[in-house]
């Protein structure tokens, strides 16, 4: 077993402030992180080994942390980390899975990569499995908790850091044992936030509607109002129908009642 092996990990989903949560500990002192949030070890690149795992991180001082947001979306990352570190501490987002579908999809949308409404979704299980199913991890947190326990597979609710950011890094602070009353210069930064594509089109069509001065003509041409209006109502209520039983799972291993989620 390596002697200075990674000590804590943030599983993810994506889109639940994982970038966030990786920045703030990665600032303070006590922390030995990597470049980059996501190191994705245990799936992607398990086949380079250790040893390569071990070069990602700078020096042997601090607790090694690992925040990859896809490792909670795949039993084999999770049975790899306990072989590699028996005795790690996890942490794992918790946020409306509707929410947190319609962001991811947004997330790329901006880019230009794809071109189909958020409500096309449920048309072939492909689109289903990038957007819904990464969000749909109660039964991994079910698996951990019966390897680990829950002392040490913790929760952190995306609406609670929207409300008390300084409560909640204080909290992680403390929780991976590193002192919480460090203030991280990344706390009140907002980022990898999903927002309309910035494109040639959305340029075009903002220097057009500066010159006409109509915010609506910028809005439609650019896709904010699209982002801005959010998914229909009645296709919210087919996800609320299809995660009920996610969030109710969710309730009952968090201790908290989110079922305000899909009423």
């Amino acid at each position: 077993m390596n002697q200075n092996p990674v000590q804590f990990f943030y599983l993810g989903p994506p889109k639940t402030a994982s970038t966030w949560v990786f920045e703030c500990l990665k600032e303070h002192p006590g922390v030995c992180a990597t470049d980059h949030s996501e190191t994705n070890y245990f799936d992607i690149h398990f086949h380079e080994g250790e040893q390569w795992y071990d070069s990602l991180y700078p020096n042997e001082n601090g607790v090694r942390i690992d925040c990859t947001p896809t490792y909670i979306n795949s039993l084999q990352s999770l049975e790899r980390i306990l072989t590699y570190n028996p005795d790690a501490k996890f942490a794992y987002g918790v946020r409306n899975p509707i929410d947190r579908a319609f962001s991811g999809y947004w997330h790329v949308r901006r880019t230009g990569q794809i071109n189909y409404k958020f409500e096309d979704i449920l048309d072939t299980y492909v689109w289903f499995r990038a957007w819904v199913e990464p969000g749909i991890i109660s039964s991994k947190i079910a698996w951990l908790h019966d390897r680990v326990g829950k002392k040490n597979c913790v929760p952190v609710f995306f609406d609670d850091i929207k409300m008390g950011k300084d409560e909640m890094i204080q909290n992680l602070y403390d929780y991976i044992g590193v002192d919480k009353n460090f203030v991280p210069s990344a706390k009140d930064k907002k980022v990898n936030v999903a927002r309309p594509r910035t494109s040639f089109v959305s340029r075009a069509a903002n220097k057009f509607a500066n010159m006409i001065a109509c915010e609506k003509t910028l809005r439609s041409l650019s896709g904010k109002k699209e982002y801005l209006d959010g998914m229909c109502p009645d296709f919210r209520k087919k996800l609320n129908t299809i995660c009920t039983p996610e969030v109710e799972a969710m309730s009952e291993l968090t201790g908290k009642d989110l079922t305000g989620w899909i009423k």
